[in-house]
């Protein structure tokens, strides 16, 4: 870099282009994701579709290795919502449920992406080891050395 135009310029351009990978359209993403038989799908359910839990969700749906089939929330508009956003870019409408439990408790669930607020992490986490699934789940994973004990 010669000098601070050019490292502006630079800048600003990685600065736009930023946007467009964190801001990417349904149809974007719903047209990436190639054909992959199912058998060698990740089907995954996500517990707190909204904030965190619908920013990972998007995330993972990039990748056509992965089916978003079920979404838990206590949110019935969120779920609503979530649900349809989904549609948009896999084309299947997924499960939904009220209570965690019940999606853990679905057998064609490989992985679970974990987006409840904070104080819900270490009760969500621990359900979901009981019903042997993968987990995806930010931190913190617990609140206190107790809870986590």
């Amino acid at each position: 870099m010669n000098n601070r135009r050019e490292f502006i310029k630079k800048a600003a351009k990685i600065g736009i282009g930023s946007q467009f990978i964190f801001n990417t359209p349904f149809e974007l993403i719903a047209n990436n994701r190639s054909k992959i038989s199912s058998n060698d799908k990740i089907n995954f359910g996500v517990i707190g579709c909204k904030g965190m839990g619908w920013s990972d969700m998007r995330s993972i749906l990039k990748n056509s290795e992965a089916d978003c089939i079920a979404l838990c929330d206590i949110d019935d508009k969120v779920l609503e919502e979530r649900s349809e956003n989904v549609k948009d870019i896999t084309g299947k409408k997924p499960k939904i449920y009220n209570d965690y439990r019940k999606l853990l408790e679905n057998k064609d669930i490989d992985a679970v992406v974990i987006g409840t607020p904070d104080h819900w992490h270490c009760l969500n986490l621990v359900d979901a080891l009981h019903a042997d699934k993968h987990i995806y789940c930010k931190k913190p994973i617990s609140n206190s050395i107790e809870e986590a004990d």
